[in-house]
Order: structure tokens, then C-alpha cells, then sequence
């Protein structure tokens, strides 16, 4: 509260003048910026269906554009995530080695499964797991649904289980026609009074109708599976993409934002190709002073008196080409001057934009990695991580989990897994008995004695658990333990019949110019920049 010198309250209904901001005025170079707006849903739809379009083309025409994808791809999913079973044994009652040998198994049937995830019968899980990314990548959005396969299928297939994955192209996804006054089904998708999806309407049309819709013709509802999102606790459709606005209801292409970059950088690389190769080809010209062509050029034309008499025309040009000129006829040399000094340049300032775009850096992009130091290149790794973790992480949590919670349960009905006596039932602790942690491919070494030196120092610190370390480096601790102490006596063996082999320290004195005391003659502090 203010007061004057009276002590009496001043008022401030009357607002005090304050300075206006340019963003939100219409002056300068802004006076015609109104940030353009879509105010239906069918003009959401429209540009969604087109930005999947483009960024379709780009994938299957785009060196850069497909470059992208399969560099988030290889590192955040790569040979494929793969559980490793966390049972609680505490919070379930029962002991620790209990709680392995029922994770041994679960990891065994999950194995199992893998092999037969696709309905196809075409993929591996981990395929599915690419697959499904990718289409996020490109398209904006995943749709995968759970099917489970009658019996007599199962069987006749030779199956092991029954659940099985049928990848979808999010272009299915739409409105029936004669359902777009339904308020509740906004762009292929049911929803509820909450806002949460209930169903889903995947087109199926018949083939009599198919090149219609595939022209731009409607459906109607006939022509629509409707799949519901749940079937009691089990998710029958994934449908997966990032959400980045409130109240979004579909995915949006992860090239949205950066198109036009990819596009136009292609058409000017083709165009000043195109250049360099009708420099590369550019004939010679000879000009006749008499107006007489050679007669074994005449023979070799085949040219008719009237051809002779007129202007030569030339429509196609060829290596190596000869023209020949009539009098009068001169010619006009055509000097390239494609690409430009600063082409180069100009390439890379896009190409740096276009990897921002991504959260990726500029080196992962291009690949090349000749005009960076150690430390710049680890610190652009270090951020382009975060991008491949948050994938990793994401698809792992909101696609694999609940996929490994539903073969996990059908492994149990089956009698594939056993539970400890006096253990809490599979239903009534259905996430303590699936926990599990997913592991994917290391993330690789820029420099791996630094590498590896950073993780035992962190160890050896108590800053890191062997769990974590081996999972950092795409393994599993528990397995590697175990094939450790079986290799540990075939080792002794082969030492004892090679002692050549020894141990390290033995190998490091025999090597000349490296000496035992830790003191490497041959070696030489080096910076981050010498690196």
C-alpha cells in the first residue's frame, strides 16, 4: 500500500504510462507480422497430412534428411533396447536370490517373444523398435497395435505366444465423413469428456474404393476398423508422438520446423552439380571461314542442301562434342563460374542450422568430424546425448515397457513362469513383478582411455554402481559376472601354457620403452586441444 504525506492511502486505479514492446506491436519490420493461426481442426489436419507428405519425400530423396534420422536412430534405439529384470525383492517379500531366478526367466520368455513380435513375421522386436522410431522421426507420430492372435493361429504359426505387434502407417489414422459432426472424434481418434483417447479409426477401405481414397476421396465408416484403446488394463493401441503444445491431439514431423532448409539446400547442391557437369561437358566450336562445312562432316550429319543453307541448331549437348559453325556463325564461350568462393560456407551455416534444428551436432549431420578437437567434439556428444537418452528413454517407457508388462502376463497364464511360494500373486503386483530396466548400445568413445579412466575413477569414488557401468557401455553386469567366472579358469590355463601372456604388468616390462613404475618414456602429456 502507498501512501502520501498525509498518511492517507493514494489510489491506483489510474495506471501509470509504462513502454510498449516492440513484440507485441505493430511497427517497423513487424508492422505486417501477425502470426498466422489455424482456427479449425480441418486446417490442422490439412497441414499435418502435408508436412508428413514432405517429409516423406525428403526421407526417400534427401541424403541430409535421411542422414538425420538414421544418425537419432542408430544411437538412441541402434541394435535394439533390451530388459533387464529389476524384481523389488523387498517389497514383494521373498529373497533376493528369489527375485533373480524369476528375473532369469522373464528375461528368457521376453527373449523368446522377441523373435516373433512381428504378425508379419518379418521383424525382430528390436526391428519394431527402429521402425517405430523412425516413423516418429519422420512422420511425427507412431501407431502400433497389440494384436493377439486366435489359437488356431497361434498354433498353425507355431508360436510360442499369442501377442504380437502390426505396425501401422500413421496415415490410416483419420475421420470417417460421415462422422465429422461428432464432437468426440476429432482426426481418427475417439475421445472421452477428460480429453483421453478411447478409440481409434483406422482406415481399411476395399479395394473399390481404395484408389478413390488414395486420391483424396472421403470414407465413411464403413470402411473403418475401430480399435479401442484399452481392453481393460491392456493398451491395444500405441500411439505415440511428442507433445509439444497443450491440447495437441497428433504428431508433427520433427522436420516441421526446418523444411524448407532441407529442401532448398538440395535444390541448390542439384543445381550446382547440374552446373558443374555442363561445365565438365562443354564442346568445342569451330567456326568455317568459307561457309563450307568438311565433306566428311556433311557425310557424317547425313545434312540436306537446305540444312546447309540455313542456321545450324544444336538440341543436345554431349561430351566431347564438336560443333561446327557456318559463316558468319560465331561462337560465344561459356565460362562457369559454379559454385560461388563462398558456396562452401554458405553450405555449412545451413547445414549447422539444419542439425539445430534436430538437437543434433553438426559433425553427427555430415559425418565429418576432420575440423574439431577433442574437447569441442565431446562437448557437442555430451548435448546430442541428451537428445538420443530423451528418445531412448521415452520409446523404452511409454512402447517397451507395456509391451513387456502384456507378454510377461500372457507368459505367466501359460505357465511359463513360476512365482515363490507365499509370494504376492502376478495380478496383484502386476509393476513389481514386470519392473525391469532397458538397456541400450553403448554410446561409443571419442577417446577411450579417457573414457574408460572417467568410469573406473568414478567407481572407484563410489559415484557409479557396476550396474550403471556396464549398462553405460550397452551390457548387462550380472551376465558379464557370470561368463567373468567362467572364463576365469580357461584364462589361468592359457597363462599357464603361454606365459608370455602373464599378467599386464608382466606384458608392459617386456614392451621396450615403458617402464613399470607407471613412468611411460614413450608418452607425453597431451591437452585437450593436442588431442
Amino acid at each position: 500500500m502507498l501512501y502520501d504525506a498525509q498518511g492517507r492511502p493514494l489510489s491506483t486505479s489510474r495506471r501509470m504510462p509504462e513502454a510498449s514492446r516492440d513484440a507485441g506491436a505493430f511497427r517497423g519490420s513487424l508492422s505486417h507480422w501477425r502470426g498466422p493461426q489455424i482456427q479449425s481442426r480441418d486446417g490442422t489436419s490439412r497441414e499435418r497430412e502435408v508436412i508428413q507428405r514432405r517429409a516423406a519425400d525428403l526421407m526417400a530423396n534427401d541424403w541430409s534428411a535421411n542422414a538425420t534420422v538414421d544418425t537419432i536412430t542408430s544411437n538412441a534405439v541402434g541394435t535394439g533396447l533390451l530388459p533387464k529384470a529389476s524384481i523389488p525383492a523387498a517389497r514383494l517379500g521373498i529373497a533376493p536370490e528369489q527375485a533373480r531366478a524369476v528375473g532369469e526367466d522373464m528375461e528368457w520368455a521376453f527373449d523368446r517373444w522377441m523373435r516373433e513380435a512381428d504378425v508379419r513375421g518379418q521383424n525382430h522386436f528390436f526391428d519394431l523398435q527402429a521402425l517405430g522410431l523412425r516413423s516418429i522421426l519422420c512422420k511425427g507420430e507412431l501407431l502400433h497395435l497389440a494384436v493377439m492372435l486366435p489359437e488356431k493361429e497361434r498354433v498353425g504359426q507355431q508360436r510360442r505366444f499369442s501377442l504380437a505387434i502390426q505396425a501401422v502407417t500413421p496415415e490410416r489414422l483419420q475421420t470417417p465423413t460421415d462422422m465429422t459432426t461428432d464432437p468426440d472424434v476429432r482426426d481418427g481418434i475417439r475421445y472421452t469428456a477428460y480429453g483421453r483417447p478411447e478409440g481409434y479409426y483406422i482406415a481399411c477401405p476395399p479395394p473399390s474404393v481404395l484408389d478413390s481414397w488414395l486420391r483424396g476421396g472421403g470414407l465413411l465408416a464403413n470402411d473403418f476398423r475401430y480399435v479401442r484403446a484399452r481392453l481393460g488394463h491392456r493398451q491395444q493401441v500405441f500411439h505415440l508422438y511428442r507433445m509439444e503444445a497443450d491440447e495437441q491431439e497428433r504428431g508433427c514431423s520433427t522436420f516441421a520446423k526446418s523444411i524448407a532448409l532441407f529442401r532448398n539446400l538440395s535444390d541448390t547442391i542439384n543445381f550446382e552439380l547440374f552446373a558443374q557437369v555442363m561445365a565438365a561437358q562443354f564442346p568445342i566450336f569451330i567456326a568455317t571461314e568459307g561457309g563450307e562445312l568438311p565433306g566428311y562432316v556433311q557425310e557424317q550429319h547425313g545434312l540436306s542442301e537446305k540444312e546447309e543453307a540455313g542456321p545450324t541448331y544444336f538440341q543436345s549437348i554431349e561430351e566431347g562434342q564438336v560443333w561446327y559453325g557456318k559463316e558468319n556463325e560465331k561462337p560465344y564461350v561459356l565460362e562457369s563460374k559454379r559454385p560461388s568462393s563462398n558456396f562452401a560456407a554458405f553450405v555449412r551455416i545451413v547445414q549447422r542450422a539444419m542439425a539445430a534444428a534436430q538437437g543434433i551436432p553438426y559433425e553427427s549431420l555430415t559425418k565429418d568430424f576432420s575440423e574439431t578437437n577433442y574437447s569441442s567434439m565431446r562437448a557437442a556428444l555430451n548435448e546430442a546425448w541428451k537428445v538420443y537418452s530423451y528418445y531412448r528413454r521415452w520409446l523404452a517407457r511409454a512402447y517397451c515397457q507395456p509391451i513387456y508388462e502384456m507378454v510377461m502376463e500372457e507368459a505367466w497364464l501359460r505357465g511359463e513362469l513360476t512365482l515363490p511360494a507365499g509370494a504376492p500373486d502376478f495380478y496383484e503386483a502386476r509393476d513389481l513383478w514386470c519392473n525391469a530396466d532397458w538397456i541400450g548400445p553403448a554410446r561409443g568413445f571419442i577417446d577411450p582411455v579417457k573414457e574408460i579412466s572417467a568410469t573406473i575413477l568414478a567407481l572407484e569414488n563410489r559415484l557409479m554402481t557396476y550396474s550403471e557401468a556396464w549398462a553405460q557401455h550397452g551390457g548387462d553386469f550380472e551376465e558379464g559376472m557370470e561368463k567373468l567366472l567362467l572364463e576365469a579358469p580357461l584364462l589361468q590355463k592359457v597363462r599357464q601354457a603361454l606365459p608370455v601372456l602373464g599378467t599386464t604388468s608382466q606384458a608392459a616390462a617386456s614392451t621396450p620403452g615403458r617402464r613399470t613404475d607407471g613412468n611411460d618414456m614413450n608418452t607425453k602429456e597431451t591437452t585437450d586441444d593436442d588431442a
